[in-house]
């Protein structure tokens, strides 16, 4: 596989018919050449998928999705397109229409057969079909009574619940397939690796939450109703110490206060202290 930078690099390589005097075919990659995005429009209701080939510039393919309702299938109003390029674009314009594209991320390939991930039941080389219910071989689901237990992770569901974490892992890789570019193998290794970076480094929660199960914190006997313990005499606590004192205090000395003032040291009464006194006490008799 050789990757090249422009047009004309691969005009020049498809034109190559021997290599070191050995008959050679060039032909672009199926896939890795191609992208997929997802539009949505009611206007395009009636555009079948031919006159969105025609119509729209570097359009591959176009594929209506259907939902089933019943025994009918019902046309929606989203189209999945193929582009020729590596990457989908933002937007399209379709006629007066301007449409963003999104891009398209399938549904994990489960196997019918031996419910894993990766390969259809055509490919699968089980000789015998595994319940989708309980994990084991030999019967279907309809004939199964057992327990859930997924065959991927060995949780308690079945191998199709939509919450399985294989399934979440899968469904991160083709996101990340379609957001980014790339081969299988490529988007599998960086999402693997972002999952053993995320489980690896443990959470300021789970840390604390370790810490309190290995050393349980130590209670008082009396249930913790004690009040703190004052520091010993002739040791002051450590914030007073700390705390500056201005040199103008530093020279004063302490001097115990006169206590209070006896009944001759009491300035006299002004006139208005008398008035004011006097008409509160013409309130209270009124």
């Amino acid at each position: 596989m050789v990757e090249l930078k422009s047009n004309d690099q691969t005009k020049k390589l498809g034109a190559i018919a021997t290599f070191l005097d050995i008959p050679v075919t060039v032909s672009p990659h199926k896939s890795l050449n191609s992208s997929k995005g997802v539009i949505r429009s009611r206007d395009l209701r009636c555009c079948s998928g031919e006159e969105m080939v025609e119509e729209l510039s570097g359009v591959t393919h176009a594929r209506r999705i259907k939902v089933r309702r019943g025994e009918d299938k019902i046309q929606t109003d989203t189209v999945v397109l193929t582009f020729n390029s590596p990457k989908p674009p933002s937007r399209i314009r379709a006629g007066y229409l301007t449409l963003d594209v999104r891009p398209y991320v399938p549904l994990p390939m489960r196997c019918y057969k031996c419910q894993r991930y990766g390969h259809g039941k055509d490919r699968c080389k089980k000789p015998a079909v595994v319940c989708v219910r309980c994990g084991k071989g030999g019967h279907v689901e309809r004939d199964c009574s057992a327990d859930p237990l997924c065959v991927n992770c060995r949780g308690n569901h079945a191998a199709s619940s939509k919450t399985c974490p294989k399934f979440l892992e899968e469904q991160a890789i083709l996101r990340y397939k379609a957001e980014n570019g790339g081969t299988f193998q490529q988007a599998r290794k960086a999402v693997v690796v972002e999952i053993h970076k995320t489980i690896s480094t443990p959470t300021f929660a789970c840390a604390v939450k370790s810490q309190l199960r290995t050393k349980p914190a130590a209670l008082p006997k009396d249930g913790g109703r004690s009040a703190p313990s004052a520091p010993p005499r002739g040791k002051k606590p450590r914030w007073i110490l700390r705390l500056p004192v201005p040199r103008e205090q530093q020279k004063l000395k302490y001097q115990p206060s006169a206590g209070p003032k006896s009944p001759k040291d009491r300035r006299p009464l002004g006139k208005l202290s008398i008035v004011l006194r006097l008409w509160r006490w013409m309130l209270r008799i009124r």
